[in-house]
């Protein structure tokens, strides 16, 4: 999260999220990051963040204005990387596959060996019946992911999707 906050206290705070996340205290760190929004509504990574944790909750229709907002105010480096692949997974977890391929499609212009954006992209053409684009790119990931640490970071989630690729939420 961004550290210019105003105070030591909001530093520490965010520092307090951090915290929550790791020790998986989600309901506790929702809230604070809420209340750290409505100080500062435009800043990318509380957006990001706030994001995330809304997806790890299953509130994935909520997450998806944190992730837009945290993309729009030009978050950066790898946490932009997440922000499009856990964007267009949400929008695809709820059935917006038109705006996940838009949005996995712009991520991959920019990040284009990242092996899980290409799954999640994958799984949503799938389910545009784009059958053959799906089956291709999957296997061009697949074939480029020895030791790709983003298929490991989002592994479980690549798992649960892709025995579930018709199910909305």
């Amino acid at each position: 999260m961004s550290n210019h906050a105003g105070t030591n206290t909001g530093a520490n705070t965010e520092e307090n999220v951090k915290e929550m996340l790791d020790k998986k205290d989600y309901d506790q760190a929702r809230r604070i990051l809420l209340e750290l929004l409505e100080r500062k509504p435009d800043d990318p990574e509380l957006n990001f963040f706030c994001g995330s944790v809304h997806d790890t909750l299953g509130l994935e229709r909520d997450a998806v204005r944190f992730y837009e907002k945290a993309l729009k105010n030009r978050i950066k480096g790898v946490l932009r990387e997440k922000a499009f692949i856990q964007l267009g997974s949400s929008y695809r977890s709820i059935g917006l596959y038109e705006m996940a391929k838009r949005t996995l499609m712009q991520g991959l212009k920019e990040f284009p060996e990242n092996g899980a954006m290409k799954a999640f992209l994958a799984m949503t053409l799938y389910n545009l019946n784009e059958n053959r684009a799906a089956v291709s790119l999957l296997l061009d990931a697949l074939l480029s992911s020895a030791g790709d640490k983003w298929i490991n970071e989002y592994r479980r989630a690549l798992k649960f999707y892709s025995e579930n690729l018709d199910e909305t939420w």
